[in-house]
C-alpha cells in the first residue's frame, strides 16, 4: 500500500529521510484530540478497573492520564489520495510543492529504527502498544469521541491495554468535514522522535539535562535561528535517550519546535511535483531515498476535460 504526504517543499526528506512528527500545538484543526469527557467517564464506569496505570503516579483516572500525556503525542499525517485538488492547494503551497509517496511495508521498514524503550511501556501495557509505527485510518464522525460512539468499540481488553489505548484513539477521530482528506495516521509518543529542533531550550526546568544537551556531541546549535538540533538517534544509551527525549517532549507547547522521525531508506519511493512547482528532479538531494535503489519522479498535469490532475513520469 502506498500513502501520500503533501508538503509545501520536499525539505530534506529525500536527502536524510526525516519526516515531521507533529505535536498537537502545531496541528491546524483546533478540534484535534478533543473528546467528550462526560462520555468517557460513562464508558469507564463500565470497566472492571476504572483507573489507568501511570509510570510516575501509579494509578490515575483515564481522564488524568489523557491530560498528562496528550501534548506528548505526535502524528504523521498521510493520505490515500495523491490527486486531491484541495489538499494540493492547502498543504502543498498552492500546487507549488510536492507529494511524497511512502510505501507501507510495516513499521520496521517505514522507519530506520523505531525507538521503543522499555520505559515507555508501563507494567500494564506489556502486551499492548499503540505507538508502534503502524499506519491506521482516521474515523470521521459528527460528534466528539465518546459522545455517541462510546459503546461502538470493543473495550473488553482495555484493562490490560490501559490509558495508552484511550490516549491513542482520540487522535484517530476527526470531524466528517475532513473526510475528503482520506487520512491515515501514524501515532507515536514524542519521546520516540529521532531528532528534535528546539527553539526554547532555556525553558527546560532540569538544569542538569539542559547542560548535558547543550554540551553533547549529538547537539548542534544554529546561531542564525537560535535553535538546537538534537540528534536523539545518535544517543546510544537507551535510558539517557529516553530522559533527554522526554524532557524535550515537555516543550511541545511551542509550535515552532519540530520533532522528526527517520524513515527507512526504502520508504519514500515517489516524488510528485505540483502543477506550479518550479523544482526539477536534478535539483533535489536524494541520497537517503536512492540508497534503496529506486525513486520515481512524476509531474502533475491539468486534465483538459475535467477538474482533475494527471501525472506524467519524468
Amino acid at each position: 500500500m502506498v500513502y501520500f504526504k503533501y508538503m509545501s517543499s520536499p525539505r530534506s526528506i529525500f536527502e536524510d529521510g526525516f519526516i515531521r512528527l507533529t505535536q498537537r500545538s502545531a496541528l491546524n484543526d483546533p478540534f484535534e484530540a478533543v473528546y467528550c469527557k462526560d462520555g468517557l467517564d460513562d464508558l469507564v464506569s463500565n470497566f472492571d478497573y476504572q483507573t489507568a496505570y501511570d509510570f510516575e503516579y501509579k494509578e490515575v483516572s483515564f481522564h488524568q492520564y489523557i491530560e498528562k500525556y496528550i501534548d506528548k503525542v505526535g502524528v504523521i499525517c498521510l493520505s490515500e489520495s495523491k490527486d486531491n485538488l484541495l489538499m494540493w492547494a492547502h498543504y502543498a503551497n498552492e500546487h507549488k510543492g510536492v507529494v511524497v509517496g511512502i510505501f507501507d511495508f510495516g513499521p520496521q521498514n517505514i522507519f530506520d529504527n523505531l525507538f521503543l524503550p522499555s520505559l515507555l511501556t508501563s507494567r500494564s501495557l506489556i502486551a499492548y502498544n499503540p505507538f508502534d509505527g503502524v499506519i491506521r485510518p482516521i474515523m470521521y464522525r459528527k460528534g466528539l469521541r465518546y459522545r455517541n460512539d462510546r459503546f461502538d468499540f470493543d473495550y473488553s481488553n482495555v484493562c490490560s491495554e490501559g490509558g495508552a489505548r484511550v490516549l491513542s484513539e482520540i487522535f484517530l477521530q476527526k470531524s466528517e468535514e475532513w473526510i475528503y482528506e482520506k487520512e491515515h495516521r501514524i501515532i507515536l509518543r514524542l519521546e520516540q522522535a529521532d531528532k528534535a529542533v528546539i527553539y526554547n531550550l532555556d525553558e527546560l526546568k532540569n538544569e542538569k539535562i539542559k547542560s548535558d544537551i547543550v554540551s553533547a556531541e549529538w547537539t548542534n546549535f544554529d546561531k542564525v535561528s537560535n535553535s538546537y538540533e538534537i540528534l536523539l538517534n545518535k544517543i546510544k544509551d537507551e535510558i539517557l535517550r529516553y530522559v533527554v527525549s522526554s524532557s524535550l517532549a515537555d516543550l511541545s507547547g511551542n509550535s515552532k519546535n519540530v520533532y522528526l522521525m527517520k524513515l527507512g531508506s526504502g520508504a519514500a519511493r515517489h516524488c510528485l511535483f505540483g502543477l506550479n512547482c518550479s523544482l526539477e528532479k536534478s535539483q533535489l538531494a536524494t541520497e537517503q531515498a536512492q540508497s534503496f535503489g529506486h525513486l520515481e519522479f512524476w509531474r502533475a498535469l491539468k486534465n483538459n476535460d475535467y477538474y482533475c490532475l494527471e501525472f506524467e513520469q519524468i
